[in-house]
Formats: structure tokens, C-alpha cells, sequence
């Protein structure tokens, strides 16, 4: 059966006691819960936790502002541990580029070098690529139109109408969290993209109003984006949960 209500991306590895997290999600509902990884760390972390709950599913990547404290061993480390696991891993991710923490060219240019190349891997084992942009949307949009890459997770991507569109023309997924709670722009957003394109997510444990946010808020962002859009939550879980399967199997 197709999953209704999904995490499409978070950070279990982030918190003291994920077990916990994953059972207070699994109450509220939620039925399957993305875990990416972000450094080399990360990665064991994310492997083990996708092994002990049938609910959580695991991204494999390095995030562009990680990668800027990396040198070359530990980056070629970490693509090492994503190459082993890859088979088990539901996507790539997160990976893409940060220009709001990579101030100089040279740490540019290393960011775009490395999420090229795992947009390589991820394209070579059909894997979706989770995408992390951050004061670099066109850039990064271009870099996957350029590598012809389509299966795609837009993570957070609700900043801009314009980008958020082209990436819809483009057929990727886009995913939304708390923040349209309470922020107005990224409410308007989402109010415009199809809810074939739509992804449900916490980015957990990132605050958001003063608390940790956590999988158990799904049903919170569900409600947001029922809303929004004048449609039942059940509707937003339906298209969102298949939108889930269709890109991450």
C-alpha cells in the first residue's frame, strides 16, 4: 500500500535518543520517515538507523557546508562509505551547494565539484539526488538540467516562486515544513506548486518557533498545506505519500 503520511527529509542522527523520535512519529502517523546523512559520521549513523525500524529509510550524502571542514581523504572517505551502502540506501542526499557558508570561489568551486559528482553516482545507480540549495538555487537547477538528472528532491525549496516553478517544469519533487506555519512568502509558495510535485517534510531537529521539530509534526505540515490549497488533509497525505513512492520506491 502507498504510505500517506511521509518525513521526506530529516536528520534522526541528530538527536539523543532517535528511537524515541521515530516512535513518537510512528503514533502520530507517519508512516515512513527519510533520514539523510550529512558528514562522514553521519553516514554510519544513518546506515544503522535504517536498520533497526521498518519505518526509517536512509539518504546517503555529504551536505555542502560539512564538506567546507573536509579534506580530500575524508572526502574521498565518505564517497567511499555512500559507493558500499548505496544498494540499501534510498537516495543521495543531502548534497548540493550552500554559497551562503562557501564565501570564496575556491570553496564554491568544491562545492559544485562534489555535488556533480554525486549526481554522477546517483544517476549511475537510479537513485534520486536530495538537494540542499541555499543562496545557489538557479546554480544548482542548472547543474542538474545540465546532467540530465530527474529524479530529483528539491529539500526546503519553497524560498522562491520563480525557482520553485522552474523546478516544477523541470519534474522534480518539492518539499515543504513548518516553516509555512508561520511564514507567509514560504506559505505563498507552496500555495502555487501542483501537489504532483509536493513532498511533506520536517528537516528535524531544525527549530522552528522555538521548539525542535521533529517527524511527529507531519500531520502539522499536512494541515498547512490542506489550507493552503482549500483541499482535505486526506488528499494532501494521498498525493504526497504517492509522490513519496513513485520518486523514492
Amino acid at each position: 500500500m502507498t504510505p500517506l503520511l511521509c518525513d521526506s527529509h530529516c536528520h534522526l542522527d541528530w538527536f539523543d535518543s532517535p528511537e524515541d523520535v521515530v516512535k513518537r512519529a510512528e503514533d502520530a502517523g507517519v508512516e515512513v520517515i527519510l533520514s539523510n546523512a550529512t558528514s562522514l559520521a553521519s553516514l554510519e549513523k544513518n546506515i544503522a538507523l535504517s536498520k533497526k525500524s521498518r519505518s526509517v529509510r536512509c539518504a546517503l550524502g555529504i551536505h555542502p557546508v560539512d564538506l567546507l571542514s573536509m579534506d580530500n581523504a575524508g572526502i574521498e572517505g565518505a564517497f567511499r562509505v555512500v559507493e558500499e551502502n548505496i544498494s540499501s540506501a534510498s537516495a543521495v542526499g543531502e548534497v548540493g551547494m550552500d554559497f551562503k557558508r562557501a564565501s570564496s570561489q575556491v570553496q564554491r568551486a568544491l562545492q559544485e565539484r562534489v555535488f556533480r559528482r554525486f549526481i554522477s553516482l546517483a544517476k549511475a545507480h537510479d537513485k534520486p539526488v536530495v538537494v540542499h540549495a541555499r543562496w545557489a538555487e538557479p546554480q544548482c537547477l542548472s547543474i542538474l538540467e545540465e546532467m540530465g538528472a530527474s529524479k530529483v528532491h528539491m529539500h526546503w525549496f519553497t524560498n522562491s516562486a520563480k525557482n520553485a516553478g522552474r523546478a516544477v517544469k523541470l519534474g522534480y519533487h518539492i518539499s515543504c515544513g513548518p516553516i509555512i506555519i508561520s511564514d507567509r512568502p514560504s506559505a505563498s509558495v507552496v500555495k502555487g506548486i501542483p501537489l504532483e510535485n509536493l513532498l511533506l517534510e520536517t528537516d528535524a531537529p531544525v527549530e522552528f518557533l522555538g521548539e525542535r521539530a521533529e517527524p511527529s509534526w507531519i500531520p502539522r505540515v499536512c494541515s498547512a498545506v490542506a489550507e493552503l490549497k482549500g483541499v482535505s488533509k486526506r488528499e494532501v497525505s494521498s498525493f504526497t505519500g504517492r509522490n513519496f513512492s513513485s520518486l523514492f520506491g
